[in-house]
């Protein structure tokens, strides 16, 4: 008999139950665990993830984020700020402002110079005699216009009347009212100059010491004016005062009275002039103190009564005045040097130095400085002497 191979017949028992084993463990696993042949594509395919990843970008649009920024911007700017600056200013944003009343102070018969310096003649005619001058932007009054052809009977602001000419005034008011401008400008230079513009502007006019101005903007150096024609024009901040539109000049040193009058030393002498293009003596004291703080008439006649009599000295032995009691700053006036009674003012002269006076000179043609030391005849027709600076 013939027995089989146990070894061989043992090995093939053996692979049957290992085999048999292991399928149905493999049965046992979960669909695409191990053993099982996988669909790659399915496991890793990312196309369902990335579709859901534009999808999500396609509902927020890029540019919504700016657009947002915007809309938060202005509301703030439009909304909530008008809102606080209401709320700390004290003000409700629903309560009207009350408008601000302006009162004028000249009425229709009021006119304004349009020169720089306009003349003001005793008749309505142009040969007549020259009473005194009034300066640019000052205001006047019409008296009467029955005069002759081009003339107007006026009245100045201190009270002098005389005729000028219609031509060297206008009815427009505004550059002369307070109420309608923030400063008053005096100047204090013997000219200035008004331009058409803040810097590189053309000239529109020049205007004298103690010509009043109202300006409403005041920026680096400069002013821009109200003009007479209704127009506006640029001044420099230096040889100006600047005050408050109500505000009058205060009184300073004599000395600075003094070194204003100094400027005009040779200037032209024209009878009642105002200005270094033609300068009377009484003129150049109504600007110079002008300028200065003090009040003063154009007349000489009204100035003879300003300010405190000076009481003169005379030497006991030789009775010649002692020049020292005349001091710098006061006015002296002269009596008629043909009629040695006359108590009336002639020619007036203002002390500049102990024993100096600026004063007419003896042609009449110019200012001129002379020592009263030197000259005993004008000493002795000295009538009065006035100390307006105290």
């Amino acid at each position: 008999m013939k027995f089989p191979n146990h070894k061989g017949f043992l090995s093939r028992l053996f692979s049957r139950f290992t085999k048999k084993n292991r399928e149905e463990e493999i049965s046992e696993l979960p669909k695409g665990a191990f053993g099982e042949a996988q669909n790659v594509r399915e496991l890793w395919d990312l196309d369902e993830k990335d579709s859901y990843l534009r999808h999500r970008g396609r509902r927020v649009p890029r540019f919504l984020l700016p657009v947002a920024i915007f809309l938060l911007v202005g509301l703030l700017i439009f909304w909530l700020l008008p809102g606080l600056v209401n709320r700390y200013a004290g003000k409700n944003a629903d309560t009207p402002v009350e408008a601000t009343e302006i009162t004028l102070i000249y009425g229709d018969s009021t006119r304004v110079v349009t020169k720089y310096a306009a003349n003001v003649m005793s008749r309505d005619d142009i040969k007549s005699e020259r009473v005194t001058q009034v300066l640019y932007n000052e205001p006047i009054t019409i008296l009467d216009r029955d005069c002759a052809t081009g003339f107007v009977h006026i009245r100045t602001g201190d009270g002098l009347t005389g005729y000028m000419l219609d031509t060297d005034m206008t009815d427009k008011r505004e550059s002369i009212e307070p109420a309608l401008h923030k400063y008053k400008l005096v100047v204090s230079d013997v000219s200035k100059n008004v331009m058409s513009n803040a810097s590189n502007g053309t000239l529109l006019v020049r205007v004298m010491m103690n010509t009043v101005l109202y300006a409403d903007v005041r920026s680096d150096g400069v002013y821009q004016v109200a003009l007479p024609d209704g127009t506006n024009g640029w001044i420099s901040s230096s040889g100006v005062i600047e005050l408050g539109v109500d505000d009058a000049i205060q009184q300073v040193g004599v000395r600075y009275f003094v070194g204003s009058v100094l400027s005009f030393i040779n200037v032209t002498q024209i009878d009642h002039g105002l200005t270094i293009r033609g300068m009377s003596v009484e003129g150049l004291a109504y600007v110079t103190a002008g300028v200065n703080g003090v009040t003063l008439p154009r007349t000489m006649e009204g100035q003879m009564g300003m300010g405190a009599r000076v009481d003169l000295t005379y030497d006991q032995v030789t009775g010649t005045l002692n020049v020292s009691s005349i001091e710098p700053g006061d006015l002296v006036f002269f009596r008629d040097p043909n009629d040695a009674s006359s108590a009336a003012p002639y020619e007036m002269a203002i002390c500049t130095d102990t024993g100096s006076l600026l004063m007419t000179s003896t042609s009449r043609t110019a200012l001129r400085v002379v020592t009263l030391t030197d000259n005993e005849t004008l000493a002795a027709r000295i009538i009065a002497v006035r100390r307006i600076f105290t």
